[in-house]
C-alpha cells in the first residue's frame, strides 16, 4: 500500500509554484519578470519624483505670486491714504508764498492715488482667483468703494477753497478724510494683512512639505535602485551557478541601475537645493523688503496726518508703532519710542553707525536692528545683497531722522515749516529722503526677485525634456539587458 502511495506522489501533477521552481525554463521566465518589475518601479519612483518637483516649483511660483498681490495691496491701500492726506495739507489752491514743488502739489497726488486705486482693484482680482482668500477679497473690495466716496468728498470740497493755508484743509473736507483713513486702518488695512499673514503662512508649510517630500523621493530612488542592483547581481549569481556564466548582462544593467540611482538622487538633490534657494533665501527677503516698503509707506502717511489732525497723539504711537516694525531696536520699545520720539532717533541712530558692509565678502556686521530690515540683514546670500541692503537701512534712519525735524517744527508752532520739510523734494527734506529709502529697497527686492527667478528656472530646467529623456534611455536600456540576459538563456533550451 505504502509503495502505491510513493508512485502515486511521484506521478502527481506538480502544482505551478513547483513547477516554476524545478523547471529552468520556467525559472528563467520568472527570474526575468521580476528583474523588469523591479527595473520598472525604479523608473516609476524616478517619474513620479520629476512630477512632483515639477509641481513643488510650480507652486512656490504661483503661490508668492499671490503674496505678492496681497503684500502690494497692503502698500496701495496705504499709499492710498498717504497721497490724500499729502493733498489736503498742501490743498488745491495754496495761498500765496506757500511754495508747493509740482510733483508733490494736489494734481500730482491725486493721479498718484488714482494709479494706486487702480493696482489694488487689479491687485483684488487677482487675490479673489483664490477660493479661499474669495470671501475676504469680495468684503475689501466693497469696502473700498465706501473708503474711495469719502475721499472724493475731501477732495470736491478742498477744490473749493479758493485760498489754503499750509495742513489747513476746509473743516468738512478733513472730516471725510478722517472718516475716510479711520475706516481704511480700522477694517481695510487689517483684513488686507491678514489675508497677507495667511497666504504668506500657506506658503512657508507648501514649502516644508514640497522641500521634504522631494528629499524623500531623492532617497526613495537610490532605495529603489539598490534594491535592483540587489537583485540583478543575485540574477547573475543564478546564471553563474546554474549556467557557468560569471558575468552576464545582468551584471551590465546592476551598474546602470546604480548610476540611475545616483543620477535620480542627485537630481533630487539639486531640486531641493533649488528650491531652498528660491523660498528660503529669495522668497524670505522678498516677504521682509515688500512688509517693510508698505508699513514705510504706511508710516509715513501717519506721518503726514498727525500733520493734518492737529498732532494727534495716536497718529504719533501708531507712526513708531510702524517705524519699529520696519526697523526696531532691542533698548527702545514702540511705546516708549511714541513716548519719547529722540529715545528712538537716538538708539536707532546707534544701532545703524554699529553697521559694518564687507562688499567683498558679500557680509553685514554689527546687526542689532530687528523688524523687517533685520530680517533681511540676518539673510544675506546673493551677490551685491550686503551693500544694497547695508545702504536701504542707511537710507531708512535718514528719513526716520527727519521726522524728529518736522515734530520739532510742528510742536514749535511752526506748521509751514512742518509741512515744507515733509513735502520737500531736496536732499535733507522728508519725501526726498523717504524716496531714496524707498528705492533703495526696491533695489534690494530687485535683486533677490532676480535670484528666486533664477533659481525657479534652474529648477525647472532640470525636470524638462533632457530629464525625461535620461529616465527614458536609462529604464530602455535597463529593461533591454535583463530581457537580452534572460533570451540568451532560454535560447539554449529550444
Amino acid at each position: 500500500m505504502t509503495s502505491v502511495l510513493e508512485r502515486d506522489a511521484l506521478i502527481a501533477p506538480k502544482g505551478p509554484i513547483h513547477r516554476m521552481r524545478g523547471n529552468t525554463p520556467s525559472q528563467l521566465k520568472l527570474l526575468t519578470a521580476v528583474l523588469a518589475v523591479l527595473g520598472l518601479l525604479l523608473g516609476l519612483v524616478a517619474a513620479l519624483g520629476l512630477m512632483r518637483d515639477t509641481s513643488s516649483l510650480n507652486s512656490l511660483r504661483s503661490r508668492t505670486t499671490e503674496v505678492s498681490a496681497t503684500s502690494d495691496l497692503y502698500y496701495r491701500l496705504n499709499d492710498m491714504d498717504a497721497q490724500a492726506a499729502n493733498l489736503l495739507l498742501v490743498g488745491y489752491h495754496p495761498e500765496a508764498g506757500f511754495d508747493v514743488p509740482a510733483s508733490v502739489n494736489a494734481q500730482a497726488s491725486y493721479t498718484t492715488y488714482n494709479k494706486d486705486r487702480s493696482a489694488a482693484d487689479a491687485d483684488l482680482e487677482q487675490i479673489a482667483e483664490n477660493p479661499v482668500l474669495n470671501t475676504e477679497a469680495s468684503k475689501l473690495l466693497d469696502t473700498l468703494g465706501g473708503y474711495e466716496a469719502d475721499i472724493a468728498d475731501a477732495f470736491y470740497i478742498d477744490g473749493l477753497l479758493a485760498s489754503q493755508k499750509p495742513g489747513t484743509p476746509p473743516p468738512a473736507a478733513l472730516s471725510s478724510y478722517e472718516q475716510a483713513s479711520a475706516m481704511l486702518h480700522n477694517s481695510m488695512l487689517p483684513a488686507s494683512q491678514q489675508i497677507t499673514e495667511q497666504d504668506s503662512s500657506a506658503v512657508d508649510a507648501s514649502y516644508s512639505s514640497d522641500h521634504s517630500a522631494i528629499s524623500t523621493f531623492g532617497y526613495a530612488v537610490l532605495g529603489a535602485a539598490l534594491l535592483t542592483v540587489l537583485a540583478l547581481l543575485l540574477g547573475n549569481r543564478y546564471y553563474a551557478r546554474k549556467f557557468r556564466r560569471r558575468v552576464s548582462w545582468l551584471a551590465v544593467g546592476a551598474v546602470a541601475a546604480l548610476v540611475a540611482g545616483l543620477l535620480g538622487l542627485s537630481t533630487q538633490l539639486g531640486e531641493a537645493s533649488h528650491l531652498h534657494v528660491a523660498k528660503q533665501d529669495a522668497y524670505d527677503s522678498i516677504y521682509a523688503l515688500d512688509r517693510a516698503q508698505a508699513v514705510s509707506d504706511d508710516a509715513n502717511a501717519d506721518e503726514s496726518r498727525w500733520l493734518l489732525e492737529d498732532q494727534y497723539s495716536v497718529l504719533q504711537t501708531s507712526f513708531f508703532q510702524k517705524t519699529s516694525e520696519v526697523g526696531g531696536v532691542p533698548s527702545v520699545s514702540a511705546a516708549q519710542a511714541a513716548a519719547d520720539p529722540s529715545a528712538y532717533y537716538s538708539a536707532l541712530s546707534s544701532s545703524v553707525g554699529k553697521l559694518g558692509v564687507n562688499s567683498a565678502a558679500n557680509t553685514v556686521s554689527g546687526v542689532t536692528i530687528d523688524g523687517f530690515l533685520g530680517s533681511e540683514l540676518d539673510n544675506i546670500t546673493f551677490p551685491g545683497e550686503a551693500e544694497a541692503a547695508y545702504d536701504a537701512t542707511q537710507d531708512y534712519n535718514t528719513y526716520v531722522q527727519d521726522d524728529g525735524k518736522i515734530r520739532a517744527d510742528a510742536e514749535a508752532g511752526n506748521l509751514a515749516a512742518a509741512v515744507s520739510l515733509d513735502i520737500g523734494l531736496s536732499a535733507g527734506q522728508s519725501n526726498h529722503d523717504f524716496n531714496t529709502y524707498m528705492t533703495a529697497l526696491g533695489q534690494v527686492i530687485q535683486i533677490n526677485t532676480q535670484q528666486f527667478d533664477a533659481a525657479v528656472s534652474a529648477g525647472q530646467s532640470g525636470l524638462g525634456a533632457t530629464a525625461w529623456a535620461e529616465l527614458v534611455i536609462a529604464e530602455l536600456l535597463l529593461l533591454s539587458l535583463v530581457t537580452c540576459a534572460g533570451y540568451l538563456r532560454l535560447r539554449e533550451y529550444r
